[in-house]
């Protein structure tokens, strides 16, 4: 078979691109904390744009117009309110991270300071099967996307990308990362400005919602059942996904602390836009009959079709920017989680140098992990999201009422975990996936609440305070 070789060339362009800029920031890059993290160095430029650009995903890009396509305008309404809720709603969390546990540099730094044993154990299994699912669904977007549109083989265009952000995200860790990010988003942001007018200039706006009104009238319904309960459900496992994961602690640490509700909630409104103008791609499908061979291929598709050759351009670089930035976010937040909160307690006393060795090596082994596991095509990018949602859900109230209740305790916490992860997979499996995360969310939190309540803990803040301060040796014993 022959392959397409200007389209390969594009993508190595672009990498290259990514790779020259990230050896440049590296060489700044001295310690093992500016490798993990950037104690309030980023301004509310720099500091939104890391947020866009981890946030907006190869999900945001592919899956809301999936979400249009099968929900119609409610969906792709429901799509863009769940992801943009969850980043304002980190803002008032954020300010309370700075206030109570202002020295901390990841998630597993509070959680494993806040409970016990059991719970930081429980919470490190978890999140680590979570960070992976999400790195899965990230390549297969790329591995899609660069198929659908540019006829690159699926397993290559996923070593390809993959490849590329590994090669990069490991040289200097998270100030690599966010460096790149400024102008990532900035090609993330042609997609929505280029494309989609693109189409509809050749569509017409009329004669899309005329088709959609003959070919799929319940799609216009804005009171849709399925996009309404899509909506709130969304939202819990949405608020989930960015209260546990760490990439978002970082750069809650990362931003200047009398900037921080700022930036978030910028980013929140900010990333509104980006799914609700990709999804609206759907609708042209939905109005003119075409039909991709998988649901999660209607934007590239679309985008082609109408668009010609120009929009596929714009397409590949914005979204592929987009798979690459959250990769790449990932692969740093994972590898800082798994440094700081298990390797260096078990290796106390290195130099900085060998911190930094071991954070790249576990980058590209993290990375090569997550490229091994996105070959297989197992579940489309928003089924795979709503299966992680049961654990998003399920820490949601354990980290709220952990940060802002001093009544909770490590049995309380670990009770709700355990019993709203297999309460809501006990649902998603016999009734349905986002029922299940509906499921896992009041299961967690009716437990935190009802727990506390009868056994009040009385949790001392100081020693959140105190973690990562030079004199603090961590102690995660039983409290």
């Amino acid at each position: 078979m022959d392959l397409p070789w200007v389209s390969i060339g594009v993508i190595l362009a672009l990498g290259a691109a990514f790779i020259v800029v990230s050896w440049f920031i590296s060489k700044k890059v001295s310690s093992a904390d500016s490798y993990i993290s950037s104690h309030g160095r980023l301004g509310v430029a720099f500091g939104t744009t890391a947020l866009l650009a981890f946030w907006v995903t190869g999900n945001t890009i592919m899956a809301a117009p999936e979400a249009a396509y099968g929900m119609g305008v409610i969906g792709a309404i429901a799509y863009s309110f769940l992801g943009g809720v969850a980043v304002v709603a980190f803002a008032p969390l954020g300010k309370r991270i700075h206030q109570v546990i202002p020295h901390g540099r990841t998630v597993g730094d509070f959680y494993g300071n806040r409970y016990d044993r059991k719970n930081y154990v429980l919470f490190l299994v978890l999140v680590f099967a979570y960070v992976f699912g999400l790195l899965m669904t990230q390549g297969i977007g790329g591995g899609l996307l660069l198929e659908q549109i540019f006829a690159i083989p699926y397993e290559l265009a996923v070593i390809l990308t993959f490849i590329i952000v590994i090669a990069y995200a490991s040289m200097g860790g998270f100030s690599s990362v966010t460096g790149i990010a400024f102008f990532q988003v900035i090609l993330i942001l042609a997609v929505i400005v280029v494309v989609p007018p693109l189409v509809y200039l050749q569509t017409g706006t009329a004669a899309v919602y005329q088709g959609m009104a003959e070919l799929a009238p319940a799609q216009l319904d804005l009171l849709l059942p399925a996009g309404i309960f899509f909506m709130f459900a969304g939202a819990m496992f949405a608020v989930g996904e960015v209260f546990m994961d760490n990439t978002f602690w970082q750069r809650a640490y990362a931003v200047k602390k009398e900037k921080l509700v700022s930036i978030f909630t910028l980013a929140g409104v900010g990333w509104f836009v980006v799914p609700l103008a990709t999804a609206t791609l759907a609708f042209v499908a939905l109005g003119t009959g075409q039909a991709p061979e998988q649901v999660n291929q209607v934007a590239p598709y679309i985008a082609t079709v109408y668009g010609g050759q120009f929009a596929s351009w714009v397409f590949l670089v914005g979204v592929w920017s987009a798979l690459a930035s959250t990769i790449a976010a990932v692969l740093n937040s994972l590898a800082s989680l798994f440094i700081n909160d298990v390797y260096m307690p078990r290796r106390p006393g290195r130099t900085d140098k060998h911190y930094m060795r071991a954070a790249q090596v576990t980058t590209v082994v993290i990375g090569v992990i997550g490229l091994v596991m996105s070959l297989p095509q197992l579940l489309t990018m928003l089924q795979m999201l709503i299966f992680l949602g049961v654990i998003n859900a399920a820490f949601v109230f354990p980290i709220v009422f952990g940060l802002f209740w001093k009544k909770i305790g490590s049995n309380a916490a670990f009770a709700a975990t355990v019993l709203a992860v297999i309460g809501g997979y006990a649902t998603y499996f016999t009734v349905g996936g986002l029922q299940g995360v509906v499921v896992s969310g009041w299961i967690s939190f009716l437990v935190c609440w009802g727990w506390s309540l009868a056994r009040p803990h009385q949790f001392q803040w100081s020693r959140l305070y105190r973690v990562g301060l030079d004199e603090f040796a961590l102690d995660r014993s039983a409290k």
